[in-house]
């Protein structure tokens, strides 16, 4: 897919919440089920059981569509996170478990949603870089324990590797970000 996405518009009442909502649903069934070459607008919003005139209200391309699923999933992580961080859960334990166990249960989707992500945003959100910040560290450790976490998980991702389900990977993530955490300056 190498079509740039486009802005695409969150509504805000209820119901066009619902439209849009059905029409992200709809791109997960598609490409989870039938592939990504099935994944056209016009497809999408035939299987949401929205006119592609509505569709084009929110989502200019696919592209848009895949991007916003990105965004929707960020936002769900950063909940995860913050409820696992409540219950006790180490802090940088919990956002890259948050990372890890994205979009859970719909591989295909998440590794085609995170290519168009990466066309369109190639380095990691503000979020991303929390563990180091926290740690009190500066900007260029901060730059380089997100790239480090961010980059494997994405490696991971795009390749579908089955390490994205083993506890060790976790571990060896969180590790990793101590390790910098950790070292004298």
């Amino acid at each position: 897919m190498t079509e740039a996405a486009g802005p695409y518009r969150k509504p805000k009442q209820a119901r066009a919440q619902a439209t849009w909502s059905a029409i992200l649903q709809a791109a997960t069934r598609i490409i989870e089920t039938e592939g990504e070459e099935a994944f056209t607008t016009n497809h999408v919003a035939e299987t949401a059981g929205v006119s592609i005139g509505t569709l084009y209200q929110y989502f200019p391309n696919k592209a848009a569509i895949l991007v916003a699923m990105m965004h929707e999933e960020r936002d769900l992580d950063s909940r995860k996170a913050r409820g696992w961080i409540e219950e006790g859960l180490d802090p940088d334990r919990a956002l890259i478990r948050a990372q890890i166990q994205g979009f859970s249960g719909r591989p295909l989707t998440r590794r085609v949603a995170l290519r168009a992500l990466l066309a369109q945003e190639p380095s990691p959100g503000e979020a991303a870089q929390a563990p180091a910040r926290r740690g009190g560290r500066g900007e260029i450790d901060a730059f380089v324990v997100t790239r480090a976490v961010v980059g494997v998980v994405r490696a991971a991702v795009l390749e579908d590797s089955p390490l994205l389900a083993a506890p060790e990977f976790e571990d060896a993530l969180v590790r990793l970000a101590r390790a910098l955490a950790t070292s004298p300056p």
